[in-house]
């Protein structure tokens, strides 16, 4: 009931900030530079002024505390003819401090979603627990001492994306990490690693070990990571890490991507991915059938032409027959990784075409929307060899951010559409998805 109420609480100022918020008229003149800002801010001024002016150090001087509600529609029917349905509405509170000498922060965000519908025979769209039930959880407590940019030490709980260990920030809340991590930069080179005991999953409100997360029960073993990022030549992109479970899965990733202007209005980016995932230690997510620690690989490769505000995607992908790609600990970072399905199932080949438009220059200022269209055929059932449905899925997706400075309310709104269809050979029913989700984010100061 606690977390109820806290979650209904986060929802109560979005009605306050947008409700309250004068709608002035297009042709009218714009009101004085306070009053454009929604309540949320004007509450804050006086703090925020306050800490501004005074003789306090940069620590508490430097703070910042931001909001960011999100209301989410999801509607799935699976290939199998089952059906997930749920309305949420919640987000986060983030604090950080300011730098104390210039070597010390801290941080916590409170995450919540709050359940507006959702029947019970209709679970698993990951935006509530289990049981279509609402949450509450500080997923995020950390401190950090840095030494210019050459280091950052953080710990306990905090986010951290690299490779296949991620955010994987599309549903109410994301997923956050507990452990020791270790980040900096020189000049073109920038690297992250650290040590993983637990995650909390994106629609959880308690942090499980990392090997649990993975699929091992009744476990509590963490996950090693380290990697860099290489930005040698402009245009130039080099990606290399690597996560270690403990007797779980240790997954290699690479990635290089180069962007070449042709001229003012043209330009050409190319990538390429390939990533080798096994069982490792005491395999205890299992072996294959002959005993052995499962092996399987995963390449992919993307071609995109930039005209103006239009973008032309081609891409492909493979995937070994040694298991499907697993991705306990995040979402796929490969090209082919659309709205429902990854297209990495062992030995799938499969093949994409999308295109993306910016209508900001000739239509509505903020507004742009992505098509994308895969085939996938050829995969298998990594336990047993019997063949797997060939698919295809077919995506759109719209996203309107108002660039108004006024009304107040539209600043920080991002209205996003996402629709899915799935077409699996020999499927019961063709799968789609719904998703309606509306974010909206303050700076309170």
């Amino acid at each position: 009931m606690r977390r109820a109420v806290l979650g209904l609480g986060l929802n109560l100022l979005v009605v306050i900030a947008i409700f309250t918020v004068p709608v002035w008229a297009e042709d009218a003149p714009p009101p004085p530079a306070r009053e454009q800002e929604p309540p949320l801010e004007r509450l804050f001024d006086p703090f925020q002024k306050e800490l501004q002016t005074s003789a306090l150090p940069k620590f508490l001087r430097d703070t910042d505390l931001r909001v960011h509600f999100r209301t989410y529609y999801f509607n799935r029917n699976n290939p199998d003819d089952s059906k997930s349905e749920a309305l949420a509405t919640g987000g986060w509170i983030t604090y950080q401090s300011g730098w104390l000498a210039d070597t010390f922060a801290m941080g916590a965000t409170l995450y919540g979603s709050l359940k507006l519908y959702g029947p019970e025979d209709r679970d698993g769209t990951l935006l509530l627990k289990p049981s279509q039930e609402s949450y509450v959880v500080p997923g995020e407590a950390w401190g950090a001492l840095k030494y210019q940019d050459y280091v950052l030490v953080k710990g306990y709980r905090q986010q951290v994306n690299q490779g296949y260990i991620n955010p994987a920030d599309n549903r109410m809340t994301p997923n956050t990490f507990q452990g020791v991590t270790v980040g900096g930069k020189f000049e073109w080179l920038e690297y992250l690693g650290g040590f993983l005991w637990k995650i909390k999953p994106r629609n959880a409100d308690e942090f499980i070990s990392m090997s649990e997360q993975a699929g091992a029960t009744d476990t509590n073993e963490g996950a090693g990571f380290g990697g860099v990022r290489l930005t040698p030549l402009p245009g130039l992109r080099i990606d290399i890490n690597d996560s270690y479970g403990v007797d779980t899965i240790n997954t290699f990733y690479t990635e290089v991507t180069y962007e070449l202007p042709l001229n003012q209005a043209m330009k050409i980016r190319l990538g390429a991915q390939f990533t080798d995932q096994r069982g490792v230690g005491d395999a205890l997510l299992g072996a294959t059938i002959d005993g052995r620690h499962w092996a399987t690989q995963h390449g992919a490769g993307r071609a995109q032409l930039v005209i103006g505000d239009l973008t032309l995607t081609g891409a492909f992908s493979f995937t070994g027959k040694g298991n499907n790609i697993q991705k306990p600990w995040g979402s796929s970072p490969s090209y082919l990784s659309l709205i429902d399905q990854d297209f990495d199932r062992a030995n799938e080949k499969a093949f994409l075409l999308g295109a993306a438009y910016d209508f900001s220059n000739v239509l509505l200022k903020g507004l742009s929307a992505t098509m994308n269209m895969a085939w996938g055929k050829d995969a298998i059932d990594p336990s047993n060899g019997t063949k797997a449905p060939d698919q295809g899925e077919y995506d759109l997706t719209v996203d309107y951010k108002p660039a108004f400075k006024w009304p107040a309310f539209l600043q920080g709104l991002w209205f996003r559409a996402r629709g899915a269809i799935t077409d699996q050979q020999d499927a019961r029913a063709t799968g789609y998805q719904v998703r309606l989700i509306i974010n909206w984010e303050r700076d309170l100061f």
